[in-house]
Parts: structure tokens; sequence; C-alpha cells
């Protein structure tokens, strides 16, 4: 008996070991796989509360959750698919937003996905108020600010107060968005090139181009009032240069 432990004993052990070995692998998935659900139930946690803390502040706007599944290549702005559409109730120019602020706005919309053009695009005119001035102004975007993550709120008028550290929120005229969405801080106030107004750079408040979950405000109170015509449905020149 001691002969045989003593020849075999190394290739018993080994044995053993391999069976612990395959126990501990199979305990270290199954903990690997509890660890993956609580972190999604986490985060469904977290952006339900995020949904009931934004609900509670704006009691009239209609939210759907949605995920970022793709970013566009390629693109400056950091434009993105999400996985709602019309399905789900989302429509052209429904804002889409985090619990920290402003994202960008519906661009496309299918059946089951949306395309979103944010907030540091040049083709995006979104209209801006400085809460502590109540100066307004056009929000846009361009290449070189979008670069480092900014936007910029032009046509501020001359003797505007505006300063570093102002927030910004949508102004909400021309019932597109709702009024007092964050949109982010003044970093620096400048004056236009042609001297007859001024502009605002603005860092946004919410993480434009790493947002995985995002909220698509299909509905509010005063949606589409007094609302300009969409791009190709021949618009009757307005006051405001272009703002939404």
């Amino acid at each position: 008996g001691a002969a045989i432990e003593e020849r075999f004993g190394p290739f018993l052990s080994a044995g053993r070991v391999h069976d612990e070995n395959l126990a501990l692998r199979a305990e270290i998935q199954d903990l690997k796989e509890q660890l993956i659900d609580y972190e999604t139930v986490k985060m469904e946690n977290e952006q339900f509360r995020e949904l009931l803390e934004i609900k509670e502040r704006n009691s009239d706007l209609i939210f759907e959750p949605a995920t970022v599944v793709g970013r566009t290549p390629d693109d400056w702005f950091g434009s993105f698919t999400i996985d709602v559409g019309t399905y789900h109730g989302v429509s052209l120019r429904c804002p889409v937003i985090t619990s920290e602020g402003l994202v960008g706005i519906v661009s496309e919309v299918g059946h089951g996905y949306s395309k979103v053009q944010t907030i540091l695009d040049a083709s995006v005119n979104i209209g801006g108020v400085d809460i502590h001035t109540l100066d307004t102004g056009i929000l846009t975007g361009s290449i070189p600010l979008a670069q480092e993550g900014r936007c910029k709120l032009g046509f501020l008028p001359r003797e505007s107060g505006a300063t570093p550290g102002d927030t910004i929120v949508t102004s909400g005229t021309g019932g597109l968005l709702p009024r007092g969405l964050i949109i982010g801080e003044i970093d620096t106030v400048e004056m236009e090139t042609s001297g007859l107004s001024l502009y605002a750079t603005i860092t946004p408040a919410a993480d434009i181009k790493g947002a995985k979950q995002v909220l698509v405000i299909t509905d509010f109170g005063g949606k589409d009032e007094d609302a300009p015509a969409l791009s190709g449905e021949d618009p009757e020149p307005a006051d405001g240069e272009g703002e939404e």
C-alpha cells in the first residue's frame, strides 16, 4: 500500500489538484456571473433613481430610457445610435439627456433605433439662457471646440453680464425643447469678430462623448407650441438666428 502510494502518489495528488482547480474555476465563474448580474442591477437601479429625480424636478416630462449601442466613427462631434425608436415613442428632434444635462437631439429615427446629434455639432442650434443674467443666445458647435469637448453660446448682447462659471440652460423658445434643461457652464466670454455681439464658450455638464445610458424626452408641456417648420419644409424667416 505504502509502495503504491509512494509510486502513484504524485499522479493521485495531481488528479486531486486538477479536480480542485476545476471546482475553483467553476466557483470563480459563478462569482463573476453574480458580479455581472449585480453590476447590471446596480446600473439599472442608478438609472431608475436618476429618472425619478429628474421626473420630480420636471413633472411634465415624459422619458424613454435608452442605451448607446454605437458611436459614429470619425465624427468630430460624437454622434451616436441608441436602442429606441418610433416603437418607443421617439420622434425627430426629441432631446436626449443624462441626469447631468443635455446631450443632444434625435436626428434620425427608425422603428427600434435612433441617431443622436450632440450639442457639440455645428449643425445643432439650440436656444440657451444664462440663469444669472437671463441673457439669451444660440448654442452651437464647431470642430475646434468639439475637439476640446466644448461648444459655444453665440449672439449674446454686447452689454451682456455673462461671466465664467455662469450656468446655461435651454431657453425653451419655439417649443422644440423644454425650458430649463442644464447645458453647462461658461468658460470664457469673447467678442464676435463682427463686434456686434458676444459669445461664450461652454463646457457641457453631461459627458457627451462617454455617455452610455441616456434618456430621451418624448413629450413635455408646451411641446411644438410656435415651433418653426423642420428643414425642407420651406420655413418662414423667423427671429432668433435659426434658434430652436
